[in-house]
């Protein structure tokens, strides 16, 4: 197995996503949901995919949530 160096890059945008995570909870009460609440998006994708997809996240040493969300930016940047 060939030996990947992890990101040096720090994870600041999970760490915001999981405090927004936490406000969330707290917003529950009133039956509001922010704008930029975590909310769950179910795909349907062969499983080899969602397999390389895991893998590659881990590797990174990120969540399958952190992964999707840095692609999804880095796809906003360029398109």
């Amino acid at each position: 197995m060939a030996k990947i160096a992890p990101p040096t890059e720090k994870k600041a945008p999970v760490k915001r996503a999981v405090k927004k995570a936490i406000e969330m909870k707290s917003n529950k009460a009133t039956g509001q949901t922010p704008p930029d609440a975590i909310i769950p998006l179910q795909i349907k994708i062969p499983e080899t995919v969602k397999n390389e997809f895991k893998a590659m996240a881990s590797i990174r040493g990120q969540s399958m949530n952190a992964l999707f969300l840095e692609m999804f930016e880095e796809y906003k940047e360029s398109h």
